[in-house]
């Protein structure tokens, strides 16, 4: 097939959950054999020579600034880019696209100007966006009414139009069941985060004393995470035991703005790295201290195929399908099970087997497949609200 391939996101380098899972979709669909026209951001202006995927084409996007006026009413979430709108034609004009996938975020505006072409879209979610939004923590009146604004915001849009599309893929079944409220449930599918086991094939010498936690700590549920794992679970005990390393971007601005530095009782803030893989695999564990969101943590994932144990919330390795992970929900069970752990025993390697079932590549290409067929077998109906928008 030819594929159009859009997401507003910046995939390389991987060092994101959310560029991990647009990054492994355009290797799958390359590795299956179709062709793929790839409209991606590139934030960090990044050599593309440099991240070659053979049978995919970049092209470059970049989302307009928003106004003032965009920002307050929300019409972002609705309107859409003229030049977005020419670089489609474009590309449909030079190639004949079978399957449009339009990955992550807001973008569900676009669906009707394939449909009008008579290009059946996939829709891909990262979360259940609207009602990851409500977990936001909101102090004060301002920021309750606005993240109260912003939900039915995006309620609105993915109510308005996630169902014109012909497929939609989600990434765990918690989130298939949220959008089957306003989506048919037979065009819903799950492709769980996953990642090509052969990129994770490394062997590194762990070190006993050191745990790592990896995150973009600017999302707000890291940073809430961090913020209570600092506070109410991390004391001197833990410290005498352990170095924790905070692996991602933002992790020195976070530490900085909880603690007043970026190491604090034996806590050590590395900051954004080109390769986040060799820090899980040299440290004993993994901490996922997660009190917010929805999805299936790419995190989770990468420790797992790093053989790397996990300790974590039940939020934090929620829709990941294992029974080998360290789970607790207080501060006390959760400082508990992080004294009490030695990085010894079978977990990791169990870790790793659970991860080869199902969130390898290979597993989840198939499914992927299936999702590019059914797609491609609805023909877009163009409805009057469509033609009109």
């Amino acid at each position: 097939m030819n594929i159009l391939f859009f997401t507003t996101i910046s995939p390389f380098p991987q060092n994101g959950g959310e560029k991990i899972r647009s990054c492994y979709l355009l290797k799958a669909l390359a590795s299956l054999g179709h062709s793929v026209h790839a409209i991606i951001g590139n934030k960090e202006q990044v050599n593309f020579d440099e991240y070659t995927i053979p049978g995919v084409t970049f092209h470059t996007y970049t989302q307009p600034a928003l106004t003032l006026a965009e920002r307050l009413t929300g019409k972002f979430y609705f309107r859409q880019d003229p030049a977005l709108i020419k670089l489609f034609a474009h590309i449909s004009s030079i190639t004949n696209i079978d399957v449009a996938i339009l990955d992550y975020g807001f973008v569900g505006q676009y669906i009707s100007w394939f449909s009008a072409a008579r290009i059946p879209v996939i829709l891909g979610t990262h979360n259940a966006q609207a009602a990851h939004t409500q977990q936001k923590p909101a102090h004060g009146l301002v920021q309750k009414l606005r993240r109260s604004q912003l939900v039915n915001l995006e309620r609105t849009h993915e109510q308005r139009y996630f169902p014109q599309a012909a497929a939609v893929m989600t990434v765990s079944e918690p989130d298939r069941q949220y959008h089957a409220a306003f989506i048919d449930p037979k065009k819903i599918f799950v492709v769980p985060n996953f990642l090509d086991e052969n990129d994770y094939a490394l062997r590194e010498e762990r070190n006993p004393r050191r745990l790592a936690m990896t995150a973009n700590f600017s999302m707000f549920m890291n940073f809430e995470g961090l913020k209570w794992l600092v506070d109410q679970v991390w004391n001197d005990e833990l410290a005498n035991k352990f170095e924790l390393w905070l692996v991602g971007r933002h992790s020195k601005e976070a530490l900085q703005q909880l603690k007043g530095a970026t190491e604090w009782k034996n806590i050590k803030a590395i900051g954004k790295v080109p390769d986040i893989k060799p820090y899980i695999a040299q440290s004993a564990g993994v901490l996922i201290p997660l009190l917010h969101g929805s999805g299936t943590r790419l995190k989770c994932l990468e420790a797992m195929a790093l053989s790397t144990p996990v300790i974590g919330t039940s939020k934090g390795v929620e829709g990941v399908l294992s029974d080998n992970f360290i789970v607790a929900n207080t501060p006390a069970s959760f400082r508990h099970a992080v004294h009490s752990f030695s990085g010894k025993g079978p977990l990791g390697g169990l870790l790793r087997e659970d991860f080869m079932k199902e969130y390898s590549a290979g597993v989840n290409r198939e499914r992927l497949e299936h999702i590019l067929r059914f797609a491609a077998q609805k023909a877009p109906v163009v409805t009057h609200q469509m033609a009109a928008e």
